[in-house]
């Protein structure tokens, strides 16, 4: 066995690596899972689903090494192809495919047309099939929306000299002394689940002057509005030194532009902007409307 030193170089390329170089009419080598397939006959459009978004692959008969029919919706592939600038692609470019390498193929078809731009579908059904509804990309493009605000919130707060701690979520007593609290026992002792992590933002304020936390917090709230929540993630910081509470109104008033910011940006990467998801085969074929 040799030995590792690191993260190894792979030889498939992912979507930000090709458009971060000029690689027009290069060969690259690309893997993902077949999010769907528009078959016109001669040409076939074979669109990959990979983190950063959707690829846009082209068949061609009597230039692609395989047969069409032997690429299934939700299998797993690996293609080698040519890179060729596409406006009408998702990404701006597609890959025509030479030849393929079937990584992966499902036992059954698909229990949700999770290809759709949208799943209409009821909410019982994407739970109860959730590890596939969340396969959609309108469904799992909330996952960056998350992911740009809290990144958003952290890069803000490291440069404004913050440190990020990380507080426990069991304890005896609440925070805010309320009664809406999950409580639990805890090795045969009393024990709730926090409401929030202010003590231990107090106590470090003292310690690192500048302190946040991005966390779960629970609240035992009997509810029947979309706005409450029983779970959820807080984002909490605590600042010490301060003249007066414009400070602290200045602080998040330059969290709220950085997390606009981020939010765009997480639902671009999420949604596969610029631009919409259908391929150039949905653009050709009136019924490809989604």
């Amino acid at each position: 066995m040799k030995e590792i030193r690191g993260v190894a170089k792979k030889e498939t390329l992912e979507i930000g690596e090709i458009l971060a170089r000029d690689m027009n009419d290069c060969e690259v080598k690309v893997n993902g899972a077949v999010h769907t397939i528009r078959d016109m006959g001669e040409v076939a459009f074979i669109v990959l689903r990979k983190r950063e978004g959707l690829l846009q692959c082209v068949w061609e008969d009597g230039v692609s090494e395989f047969r069409i029919k032997d690429i299934r919706e939700a299998s797993t592939v690996e293609f080698t192809g040519f890179v060729r600038k596409e406006e009408r692609a998702p990404q701006g470019f597609e890959i025509r495919v030479k030849s393929a390498r079937i990584l992966s193929e499902p036992a059954e078809p698909m229990p949700l047309q999770i290809s759709k731009r949208k799943l209409n579908t009821s909410l019982e059904a994407k739970l109860n099939y959730r590890p596939v509804s969340l396969r959609n990309t309108y469904e799992r493009a909330k996952f960056r929306l998350q992911e740009g605000l809290t990144r958003g919130f952290r890069d803000f707060l490291y440069g404004q000299g913050f440190t990020e701690i990380h507080t426990p979520k069991i304890g005896a007593k609440s925070a805010e002394g309320g009664a809406n609290v999950f409580t639990l026992e805890y090795f045969h002792k009393p024990a709730i689940l926090q409401q929030s992590p202010q003590f231990y933002k107090q106590m470090m304020v003292g310690v690192y002057d500048r302190v946040f936390e991005t966390a779960p917090v629970f609240r035992a709230e009997k509810h029947n509005t979309k706005r409450h929540l029983n779970e959820y993630t807080s984002l909490d910081f605590e600042m010490g030194y301060i003249d007066s509470f414009e400070d602290i109104m200045g602080m998040e008033t330059g969290n709220f532009t950085i997390h606009h910011g981020s939010a765009r940006a997480g639902i671009r990467s999420g949604l596969s902007c610029p631009g919409d998801q259908r391929t150039s085969a949905d653009r050709c074929d009136p019924a490809g409307a989604v």
